[in-house]
């Protein structure tokens, strides 16, 4: 039973083939913190930069996965993720069960990026300005459509970012009024209601395995 959901994944992996005569470099934080579009766009900007690089298998490709992933991390709040798709049942985990319940789900992020990167890179991807919110919370409006064929449909991507310090981090990202978080939660609380939080991180980790086989695995 597929438990994560491709829609949202793929739309991270969408706005991640952003246009490389476009792409700005990482935005550096200032006092009050940077643009919330142009620290979105940065960091995509800097995924496309490592995608365009070509190279044999190997340490060469090992080394973009590795700052690809860093990139990631530091741009995906990935617990707050989980903890969103989760409530209430993930503050009622142990905190090794929660642990262990985000590294899952960031393995399972990674891999399927890297699984996806040359399907993506013929997307080019438009900025809007970002809305805040009463709360301080900020969307970052994209919309992605295909360089190779026009009669696509546009896709739009929803970033939702949070405040980070004096930074930002994305927190749940929207794809055609789909989000991620919510596609999340209607998969993970139905397992765990169903058959217990044991029962979702064990199908998580079938799905960790899977990794190592090659085979296709949906976060």
């Amino acid at each position: 039973m597929m438990i994560l959901d491709r829609r949202g994944f793929s739309a991270l992996l969408l706005a991640a083939a952003a246009s490389l005569a476009t792409a700005p470099a990482l935005a550096q934080p200032g006092p009050a913190g940077p643009d919330p579009r142009r620290w979105v766009e940065g960091r995509l900007g800097a995924v496309t930069r490592l995608l365009a690089q070509s190279g044999d298998a190997g340490a060469a490709t090992a080394a973009r996965d590795a700052q690809v992933a860093r990139i990631l991390n530091g741009m995906l709040d990935i617990e707050e993720l989980g903890r969103r798709a989760l409530d209430p049942y993930f503050g009622q985990q142990s905190a090794a069960d929660q642990a262990a319940f985000v590294s899952l789900l960031r393995q399972l992020i990674e891999r399927n990026y890297r699984n996806n990167l040359e399907s993506t890179l013929s997307w080019a991807v438009t900025y809007g300005a970002g809305t805040t919110a009463a709360d301080g919370t900020v969307v970052v409006p994209t919309t992605a459509r295909s360089r190779t064929n026009t009669r696509t449909e546009p896709v739009t991507i929803d970033y939702h970012l949070r405040r980070r310090a004096n930074d930002w981090i994305v927190y749940d990202i929207v794809t055609n009024r789909s989000s991620l978080v919510q596609s999340y939660r209607d998969g993970y609380t139905r397992i765990v209601r169903d058959r217990g939080f044991p029962e979702l991180l064990r199908r998580l980790r079938q799905r960790v395995a899977a990794l190592g086989t090659g085979a296709a695995v949906n976060p």
